[in-house]
């Protein structure tokens, strides 16, 4: 029994522990509203951050054309022998298409 009454009394310990958190004055919560409410805004909402301003540069565009056509050749590795070649070379042509489309784009300035 005398097992029993110190799990008893160490669980009871615990929950008195646990039970109550000590008071916080009701001024430190008000300084704390006053001190987030005294922070800058943010520069840049971040609603505006995520509109882009204009097209993607030469080099973006280049990046996302050679992204596709990676995935566009890993897929086609998938594909039966019959079709992979064809596969393949739509890819490759789609790629060429994508290099001649955003050739105007070299060398800008933006």
């Amino acid at each position: 029994m005398n097992c029993n009454n110190g799990f008893a009394l160490a669980a009871l310990l615990l929950l008195a522990a646990c039970g109550k958190a000590p008071a916080e004055p009701p001024s430190a919560k008000a300084d704390v509203i006053d001190a987030a409410s005294s922070l800058a805004p943010a520069i840049i909402a971040p609603e505006e951050s995520t509109v882009p301003a204009g097209p993607p540069s030469y080099e973006v565009s280049i990046a996302t054309a050679a992204a596709d056509h990676n995935k566009a050749v890993s897929r086609c590795s998938s594909q039966p022998e019959a079709v992979r070649t064809q596969c393949q070379q739509e890819a490759n042509a789609a790629f060429a298409e994508a290099q001649e489309q955003l050739k105007d784009l070299r060398g800008n300035a933006q």
